[in-house]
């Protein structure tokens, strides 16, 4: 199981590392790739499930609210990402995974150790030291809303990770792919509502877009796709204090690993000590 992890954190972080190339900021543009990242996933899950899909009652609410959830996810990261610093909305992000462990450890009574908490708290200062810069938050202009944008994207964050520990714990694992496919139906409609009024779907809009532009949100869509599949099965099989830790600080450092080998950003030495001590934090909890 550990390897469909490793090949989770892959995924996602060569995913990170096409939306930086894809250079997608403005909310006109945000939209329209991710209304392009949804048909993908329609199309991939259809074709895995064999053009047979499941819709029963618990099916259906599963992935309504999976879908009604990432796409409150994206809205409030593009919202708050483009009111405040990318730095500190980054880091506020990240820090999810403590919500997703605290509901985890309420909900589902799941073991917590001394050497878990160490690894937490160490993980929370290496994904610090990773992602945030004195620099960008001196030159950060935070508007007014910012603050209430940043709270609704960790929130939402958090829930992405809740909502899949939640439905492998009710007996429906075997549905994945039959829920995610409900769940990109319900965020290829949000995403049409929210282009239109955006303005996504006006035709100046639409032209400008580059076929990059087209192949960045194809491939995106392949790999976001392929990484949550894997999530929703690990999520329902494996200790939440195991997995979030794993993904999400795995996530951090091997993009930061990418975007330095493939999109020639420098790491800072604050950076690489970061990598040091997350890698160690999360052989910590995982090992002991």
């Amino acid at each position: 199981m550990y390897y469909m992890l490793l090949f989770s954190v892959i995924a996602a972080s060569f995913n990170s590392v096409v939306l930086n190339k894809a250079r997608v900021r403005k909310k006109e543009d945000v939209f329209p790739f991710n209304l392009i990242v949804s048909l993908i996933w329609c199309i991939i899950l259809f074709i895995a499930n064999k053009g047979h899909i499941l819709a029963s009652s618990e099916i259906l609410f599963w992935g309504i609210l999976y879908g009604l959830t990432q796409t409150c996810f994206i809205l409030f990261k593009t919202a708050a990402m483009s009111t405040g610093s990318v730095t500190v909305t980054t880091l506020i992000g990240n820090s999810s995974l403590l919500i997703s462990i605290l509901v985890s450890l309420i909900i589902w009574k799941e073991q917590i150790t001394a050497a878990d908490i160490i690894g937490l708290g160490l993980l929370a200062m290496a994904i610090f030291l990773c992602t945030y810069t004195r620099d960008s938050v001196k030159s950060a202009n935070h508007t007014p809303s910012w603050k209430y944008y940043v709270l609704f994207f960790l929130m939402s964050a958090a829930g992405v990770g809740i909502v899949f520990k939640a439905f492998g714990k009710s007996g429906n694992l075997e549905y994945c792919g039959d829920m995610m496919f409900v769940s990109s139906i319900v965020m290829i409609i949000s995403n049409l509502v929210i282009c239109f009024f955006t303005g996504g779907l006006k035709p100046q809009n639409i032209a400008a877009h580059s076929r990059s532009f087209v192949a960045f949100a194809v491939l995106s869509g392949i790999l976001s796709c392929l990484y949550n599949r894997l999530n929703v099965f690990l999520t329902g099989n494996m200790d939440a204090l195991i997995f979030f830790p794993s993904f999400n600080g795995g996530v951090v450092f091997l993009s930061a690993v990418l975007s330095a080998l493939i999109c020639g950003e420098r790491l800072k030495i604050t950076q690489l000590i970061g990598l040091a001590v997350g890698i160690s934090a999360i052989c910590l909890i995982g090992i002991l």
